[in-house]
């Protein structure tokens, strides 16, 4: 790379940090992000630590500088992908859900445990139907939970999901805290913006029929 390449990289790079600082001070003013919002983030691309990272390193910030980078960048960093659910055998049966659930990061991560308003519990279920207390997601990999393979279970539903509506699933990772998704009931895929935008009027809450 040119000296002049390096130059206009490190000032895109500190745009992108003053960009950062400026969104971080807006929400603190704000109270913060909302659980759902940092889910919705979590859910992002991983441009913001990738170019910190290379920030830091260009700059040669000196060991302090140097360990922090190296931290950050072995943190977990999780999205989560084409979330659905089957329909349910009945209207009190058990209803499975899916999501696939990709690690960006330098370390492995845990699923250990799922809430939804819509059951009174949820549980990790492998292939032969044995419930495990969590599952690891790989460093740098990610888990299908899938048909036929591992997946969730919702158990004794408060109510049994129609089609078209979208249920709020809180994933919590020993590392990264709760992550909030939302599966519509049907293929993957088929959940729309406006569909989690109706979902999201009744945040944790069971919505009526």
């Amino acid at each position: 790379m040119t000296p002049e390449e390096e130059r206009a990289e490190l000032a895109e790079l500190e745009a992108l940090e003053a960009e950062a600082e400026a969104l971080e001070r807006a929400a603190a003013s704000r109270g913060g992000l909302s659980r759902a919002r940092r889910g919705l983030l979590l859910q992002g691309p991983l441009v913001a630590l990738l170019a910190l990272a290379l920030l830091l390193w260009g700059r040669g910030g000196g060991p302090a500088a140097a360990s922090g980078a190296a931290s950050a960048a072995t943190a977990p960093k999780l999205a989560m992908f084409t979330a659905y659910l089957d329909r349910p055998a009945g209207a009190s049966g058990p209803v499975d859900a899916y999501v696939t659930i990709r690690n960006g990061g330098g370390s492995d991560d845990r699923l250990v445990s799922v809430n939804t308003p819509w059951a009174a519990s949820v549980v990790i279920v492998d292939a032969s139907g044995h419930t495990l207390p969590w599952v690891t997601v790989p460093a740098e990999g990610s888990i299908a939970l899938k048909p036929g393979g591992l997946h969730l279970e919702l158990r004794n539903l408060r109510r049994a999901p129609k089609p078209h509506e979208v249920i709020q699933l809180d994933l919590t990772f020993a590392s990264t805290g709760t992550v909030q998704t939302w599966s519509p009931l049907g293929p993957p895929g088929s959940i729309t913006v406006e569909d989690v935008m109706h979902a999201m009027k009744w945040m944790d809450r069971l919505p009526p029929e």
